[in-house]
């Protein structure tokens, strides 16, 4: 199963577009559904069944404090230096082929990672 990816609209296009390129399933919520709130961009990826790529720490909360459900949530907390640096480090998680995000909440630093299960 093609695990399939939503960039929330602090993921620079560019990296999205050089991502879909390259062969990976990832959509942006800047291209399409701009200005959704966070409730409302878990509620759409929920539907959809899309894991969400953010840097917004706010989604911790909505899944741990207000139990709102989740497909899978990515969050970021690397400095975003450079669309380069964010392209390098989402593709390198989405190439390991032991990486499966579904159910979890995945927390990324630059030399590690934590991975809360949320089924």
């Amino acid at each position: 199963m093609k695990i399939r990816y939503l960039a929330d609209e602090n993921i620079p296009l560019v990296v999205i577009k050089e991502l879909s390129e390259q062969g990976f399933s990832i959509e942006s919520i800047a291209s399409s559904k701009k200005g959704m709130t966070d409730i409302e961009i878990m509620k759409f990826a929920f539907d959809k069944e899309l894991v969400i790529i953010t840097f917004d720490k706010d989604f911790g909360q909505l899944i741990f404090k207000e139990k709102v459900k989740s497909k899978g949530i990515i969050l970021l907390r690397i400095p975003p230096t450079s669309p380069d640096k964010i392209k390098s480090f989402i593709k390198q998680i989405l190439e390991d082929k032991e990486f499966n995000p579904l159910e979890k909440f995945v927390v990324i630093y630059e030399k590690h990672m934590r991975i809360v299960d949320l089924s």
